[in-house]
């Protein structure tokens, strides 16, 4: 009942986008869940060849991962979106 009508919304800079309905949720507190979840994520970004050595001091992008979240950490609306894109595809 917890994720019924959950909505998000993505920040960029200060702009908010309209809020999205999350349909999808992922069954919590379950370890080997959270383990499966991560051996597909780890998959998903080295596939998509986004460069996830150093940091945003250094580089256009970060990736912040922790259990089933994703952080985009960019300079740029353009690294935002290409790095999403990369993700998505």
């Amino acid at each position: 009942m917890t994720f019924s009508e959950t909505k998000i919304v993505i920040k960029e800079r200060n702009d908010l986008s309209d809020p999205l309905e999350i349909k999808n949720d992922v069954r919590h507190g379950d370890a080997l869940t959270c383990l499966l979840f991560n051996l597909a994520l780890k998959k998903v970004v080295r596939d998509s060849n986004i460069n996830t050595r150093g940091n945003i001091f250094n580089k256009s992008i970060q990736l912040l991962i922790f259990a089933d979240d994703i952080d985009i950490i960019a300079r740029t609306p353009t690294a935002l979106r290409q790095t999403f894109l990369s993700l998505e595809k």
